[in-house]
C-alpha cells in the first residue's frame, strides 16, 4: 500500500453476533465522491483487491475520488473459521456492513463492487431488499445463478459427499502444510492431478474451486509477485458452502 494511504479497521457485528470488519482506505486527498464497498469471495479476504501489481482497483477508485471500504465478511480468512453459508452472509453480514459504511460516512447512498461468492451472497441481499442504500452494483465472476462446467458439477455433487463426513473445511494451504490424514490425502490428490505450476496453493485453489489447469486465472496474466502472493491469500472454506452450492446447481436457474 502506498505510504500516502491511510488505513483504518472498523469492526462491526453481524446480525447473528458474528464479528466482521471493514477496512477503510483513503488516499492523500479527502475523497470528493461517495463510498464504494468492495466485497471479496470465498476463502480469501479483503486484501484480495490489493495484489502486488502496479495499479489495483483500490488505487483506481481512490484516484477517481471515491471513499473506499473493503468488507471482511464471515468467509474471510482473517476472521474466525466458521461453517458459513451464503444465506448467513446475505441476511446478516452485508446489510450490517452497508449500514456501518452509511453510519461512518454520513452518505445515505453508496456503491458496491462485488466478487465471486461475495457477489452471489450480496445479490441475494439486494434482491431481498436488504441493502436499499446501495444504488450501483458491479458484480464479477458469478451472480445469482451458478453455471458450472460438467466436471465441476461432478466434483461438487459426487466427490464432495465422500469428503464431507471427514472434514468441515477444505483448504488450499494444505499443499504447504497438511495437519491431518484427510488433508494429506487431499494434498496428494492435488499433486497427482495438477502439474501446471510449482505453487502448491495455486494448484490447491484449482482443485477446490473449479475445473481447469489452473481454474480461476491464466498464469500468463499473473506477474511472479502475484503468483507467489496467492500462497497467503487463499485458505479455509467450509464444506457447508459447497453443500449449498451443490443444492443450487442441482436446482438449476
Amino acid at each position: 500500500m502506498p505510504e500516502s494511504y491511510r488505513e483504518q479497521i472498523v469492526p462491526f457485528e453481524a446480525g447473528d453476533g458474528f464479528a466482521c470488519n471493514l477496512v477503510h482506505i483513503q488516499g492523500p486527498n479527502p475523497p470528493a465522491k461517495g463510498p464504494v464497498l468492495l466485497i471479496h469471495g470465498a476463502g480469501v479476504r479483503a486484501n484480495l483487491f490489493r495484489a502486488p501489481v502496479d495499479r489495483t482497483v483500490v488505487d483506481h477508485l481512490i484516484d477517481c475520488g471515491y471513499d473506499v471500504w473493503l468488507e471482511n465478511w464471515r468467509a474471510s480468512i482473517d476472521l474466525k473459521p466458521n461453517t458459513w453459508n451464503l444465506d448467513k452472509a446475505a441476511v446478516f453480514d452485508h446489510p450490517r456492513a452497508v449500514k456501518k459504511v452509511v453510519e461512518q460516512t454520513g452518505w445515505d447512498k453508496i456503491k458496491a463492487v462485488i466478487h465471486c461468492q461475495g457477489s452471489t451472497s450480496f445479490m441475494m441481499s439486494a434482491v431481498a431488499g436488504l441493502v436499499p442504500e446501495v444504488t450501483v452494483v458491479v458484480t464479477n465472476a458469478v451472480s445469482l445463478h451458478p453455471v458450472v462446467p460438467e466436471f465441476s458439477r461432478f466434483k461438487i455433487t459426487k466427490l464432495l459427499p465422500l469428503l464431507s463426513g471427514a472434514t468441515e473445511y477444505l483448504n488450499p494451504q494444505w499443499g504447504l502444510h497438511a495437519p491431518s490424514a484427510i488433508s494429506k490425502l487431499v494434498a496428494s490428490m492435488v499433486a497427482l492431478a495438477h502439474h501446471e505450476c510449482n505453487n502448491p496453493v495455486c494448484k490447491g485453489v484449482s482443485f477446490t474451486y473449479g475445473t481447469g489447469f489452473p481454474a480461476l486465472w491464466s498464469h500468463e496474466n499473473l506477474n511472479d509477485a502475484t503468483h507467489e502472493w496467492i500462497k497467503q491469500e487463499f485458505a479455509q472454506v467450509p464444506v457447508t458452502f459447497f453443500e449449498q452450492m451443490a443444492a443450487c446447481i442441482e436446482a438449476g436457474p
